[in-house]
């Protein structure tokens, strides 16, 4: 099991955010690590696709990671309306502490959230 990437390699996040709530930095660190897990599965559907055949079992986990950012956004909404940038600053130093480039880190963290808007769209309609 991947633990969260230590407090202090975290970039700093608002005072306005770090008092909404006493448990905001493991629920933080939790999105985080929510993120880069739909980060990784597009980094594997990326190489699946490229080598001609994506599984249906990448089809299905990356599905049910995106599920899990969208239940977690619809729990977190409504006290930290800046989930996106949590969501991105999370995202990203959770890669970047498993070794990912820090562009490759945002193009995935990026491309997570494209999706996860999209079905909130979805959602919506």
């Amino acid at each position: 099991m991947d633990h969260p990437v230590p407090a202090t390699s975290l970039p700093a996040l608002s005072s306005s955010t770090k008092a909404t709530t006493r448990s905001a930095p493991p629920l933080e660190c939790h999105l985080g690590m929510v993120v880069g897990a739909c980060a990784g599965m597009i980094a594997e559907a990326a190489l699946e696709f490229q080598r001609g055949a994506l599984t249906t079992t990448t089809k299905m986990r990356g599905g049910n990671f995106i599920y899990e950012l969208y239940k977690l956004r619809e729990f977190m909404i409504a006290d930290f309306p800046d989930f996106d940038r949590i969501a991105r600053t999370r995202g990203a130093a959770a890669l970047c502490g498993r070794d990912v480039h820090p562009a490759t880190a945002t193009a995935l963290v990026n491309e997570v959230l494209d999706i996860l808007h999209k079905v909130v769209r979805a959602e919506l309609n």
